[in-house]
């Protein structure tokens, strides 16, 4: 008996691949109302229904502020009247559906936004651009009113939520071995590292939200003992300042130049005062001519004079004992 083998070509399965891959995306329902949330305040809203039309699988209206900046975490500058953009054209994207949406009374003003599924009511919209990160947005059953009263400041995709007791409890429990009189520093050290992985689990697990939260972490790392911690603890301060706390530009500066010692660099704000056994308090190695005063006084850093000041309070202290 003679057996028949079909082969089939590389490039009819290919062929086959991306025909079975086009109906998964063609059969996708985007249908809906798509909310972009800044907490609770709705920022867009994508109202997307199946259209048979040439202009693609889609029609519908994106509806946003007239303006708005975004670095796809946090959102500034939104103002202006709410527009309601018309979708002209919308094609799909492998699992994702592509559209362009125009403002009616600009025909230049028009952007291609990209809207993919992320699980059940869930996916992300953005600019058709990888380099910009997409917002997560919920599929809701009544188009929601997109806010118009934002106010001038930062808001971000948690806005509004509380800060997290948990990392108050941390910090209070750093600052507690700091003020006893009778701490034992071994103990202390073992504490801190502790402390420092409950707080790398609570980052993890996106618990911290406000820019409280995210100074309290940057002093939680601050008292780390490598150079990863430091640069770790400046990055906690950066977000802090990003989140409206402005008093943890402090920190960010303390902490910049806690790493810049533990690489063996001059400081250069002048936050680090050393006391080597039978010397004299010193900051040295101090690069006191990279920042001026006026830029350490803009980060909550004191000026030189001051400094000088502080340190030798320091010196007169460490006499006494």
């Amino acid at each position: 008996m003679t057996r028949l083998l079909l082969r089939q070509s590389p490039s009819l399965s290919l062929f086959v691949l991306l025909f079975a891959c086009n109906l998964v995306a063609e059969d996708a329902d985007f249908s809906g109302h798509w909310v972009l949330r800044l907490g609770q305040r709705p920022l867009m809203v994508a109202t997307l229904s199946r259209s048979a039309g040439a202009a693609g699988p889609f029609s519908g209206s994106l509806s946003r502020p007239d303006h708005f900046s975004s670095t796809g975490t946090f959102f500034s500058r939104i103002k202006g009247p709410v527009v309601r953009y018309g979708i002209t054209q919308s094609a799909v994207k492998g699992e994702c559906i592509g559209f362009t949406a125009q403002n009616p009374a600009d025909k230049n003003d028009k952007d291609d936004y990209l809207l993919c599924p992320a699980g059940a009511g869930q996916g992300t919209l953005g600019y058709d651009n990888p380099a910009i990160e997409p917002w997560p947005v919920t599929r809701e059953k009544e188009p929601a009113v997109v806010a118009s009263d934002w106010e001038n400041r930062t808001y971000f995709l948690d806005d509004g939520a509380a800060s997290n007791p948990e990392m108050q409890r941390i910090l209070d429990a750093d600052q507690k071995d700091r003020t006893s009189e009778n701490a034992d520093w071994n103990v202390v050290v073992k504490s801190d590292e502790a402390r420092r992985t409950a707080t790398r689990q609570l980052i993890a697990d996106n618990k911290l939200h406000t820019g409280q939260d995210y100074e309290q972490a940057a002093i939680v790392f601050q008292h780390g003992d490598k150079p990863d911690d430091y640069l770790f603890a400046h990055t906690l301060a950066m977000i802090a300042v990003a989140r409206g706390q402005a008093a943890a530009m402090w920190i960010g500066a303390a902490t910049l130049v806690r790493y810049l010692q533990s690489m063996h660099q001059p400081q250069i704000y002048g936050t680090q005062f050393l006391t080597p056994q039978n010397q004299p308090v010193t900051q040295e190695p101090y690069n006191r001519t990279l920042i001026s005063d006026a830029m350490r006084l803009s980060v909550a850093v004191p000026s030189q004079a001051a400094q000088e000041k502080q340190r030798k309070m320091f010196e007169a202290e460490a006499s006494q004992r």
